[in-house]
């Protein structure tokens, strides 16, 4: 793995650096972060070598607040000449921009000084050489998996990815701390074909420590099973039916959800949840907790990026509004305390309290109706919570999956979606910050022929 050269302590004092300079230069508050990272990226296509590219980046962004007033400078360079050039050309840009009476650093009794750090770094060891092996594993397991008869493979890109990375945050309050982390993929994107046909899709693996990615051939097979699926969709009639949204796009509902509940969406009142703490927006059997602290989680850290200690809560619980994903300034809008969530929500997991039912046992409870496997465009309306999706997936007919289905929309309101959930599946599946299973809600809008 690339070698990054500045340790965790010499990324502090660069840091803490661009603050003493920023605060010799006039009455102000500072925050500096320094990052460095390193990473490398190889892909293949049908045997043939795509790209690999190997790279190492490295910053320094300093933010001033003068009586309200924000300015913020940036420098690639971390040489400590750069660095006092960054921070007094943040100070200049505060003195010219419009205060803001709810701008500043974070409250001093929300600064996470000592929450445990949980553990985010686990370099993988591996040269180009050996990504570029493993790419290729990728692309040859998936163009040799059998497919039936008349179907043609085609691997449009087979990858590996590996990174780490190293991130010091200083503020003018006395905060200075600092942490390693690291990242990981592999995926494949293959196209099926057959009788003038073509569906493409995806399967990907992302992880902190490298050992724990998905297998090559579990990537693979996964990647070609799904393009293969759809081969031979139809598009369905206009109709109103149950719809089951598998786990690995249920997350685009929870995302929606996560949305109104922010601090700045509360704030400008553009939430469908608007004021909803306090209040059941879904079933009772249905919870959303948060952990900033699960070792090695995608979204995991002892803070955010002002500083600020993140927290184990239930957001929603037993169907409730517990609480809101706020930074300091949505926060102080809202006369409420800041929840650590400056740069968005940590590990979420979106669950039910009934008894646990994988995908099958969630198509067999619906019976009829359309299991949701691609979202393909749509938008949702913040405040009305109107929601349509083009999409595609499957006619489940007693409870079996019988055909593909594609060129449809489906739509509903959001709002009475997460309030109608029958079920949460125990097939989770983790995009990034969210982990859910498919999702059984009744009684949607599917747009097709007429």
């Amino acid at each position: 793995m690339i070698n990054l050269r500045l340790n965790e302590e010499r990324l502090r004092a660069l840091a803490a650096l661009a603050v003493d300079q920023a605060l010799s230069l006039g009455d102000v508050a500072v925050s500096a972060t320094a990052r460095i990272g390193g990473g490398m990226r190889v892909t293949v296509a049908q045997g043939t070598a795509d790209k690999a590219l190997r790279d190492l980046t490295q910053s320094l962004v300093v933010t001033v607040y003068q009586q309200g007033r924000m300015g913020t400078a940036s420098t690639s360079s971390l040489e400590e000449a750069a660095i006092r050039r960054a921070a007094a050309e943040a100070v200049a840009t505060a003195g010219r921009v419009a205060p803001d009476p709810d701008a500043g650093l974070a409250d001093p009794a929300t600064l996470a000084h000592d929450t445990p750090l949980p553990e985010l770094a686990s370099p993988s060891g591996l040269t180009v050489a050996e990504l570029s092996e493993m790419a290729f594993t990728v692309d040859a397991a998936a163009c040799g998996s059998i497919v039936p008869p008349g179907v043609g493979i085609r691997v449009a890109e087979a990858g590996v990815a590996s990174s780490d990375g190293r991130v010091a945050l200083a503020t003018s309050a006395g905060f200075c701390r600092s942490f390693s982390f690291s990242q990981h993929g592999l995926w494949a994107m293959v196209k099926a074909e057959q009788d003038g046909q073509s569906a493409i899709d995806i399967a990907q693996s992302m992880e902190r420590r490298f050992q724990s990615l998905d297998s090559v051939e579990r990537v693979a097979a996964k990647a070609v099973e799904r393009a293969v699926s759809q081969l031979g969709a139809r598009s369905l009639p206009t109709q109103r039916a149950s719809m089951l949204f598998d786990a690995r796009i249920a997350s685009a509902l929870l995302g929606d959800v996560v949305g109104a509940l922010g601090g700045m969406a509360q704030h400008r009142r553009t939430s469908l949840f608007q004021d909803s703490v306090g209040t059941q927006i879904a079933p009772d059997h249905v919870d959303l907790l948060e952990d900033p602290f699960l070792p090695y989680g995608l979204a995991s850290g002892a803070y955010d990026r002002e500083g600020v200690a993140g927290q184990q809560r239930a957001v929603i619980e037993a169907g409730v509004v517990r609480g809101y994903f706020l930074d300091s300034r949505s926060a102080r809008r809202l006369s409420m305390r800041s929840t650590g969530n400056a740069d968005g929500p940590w590990n979420l997991r979106f669950t039910s309290r009934n008894p646990a039912e994988d995908r099958a046992a969630l198509c067999a409870r619906m019976g009829r109706g359309l299991l949701v496997t691609q979202f393909n465009g749509g938008a949702t309306d913040p405040v009305t919570g109107n929601w349509t999706r083009a999409a595609g997936g499957f006619w489940v007919e007693d409870g079996v999956p019988t055909f593909p289905v594609s060129g449809i929309t489906v739509g509903g309101n959001l709002r009475d979606m997460i309030g109608g959930i029958v079920a949460i599946g125990s097939d989770l599946y983790r995009q990034g910050a969210f982990q859910t299973g498919s999702i059984l809600i009744h009684d949607l809008q599917i747009g097709g022929a007429p």
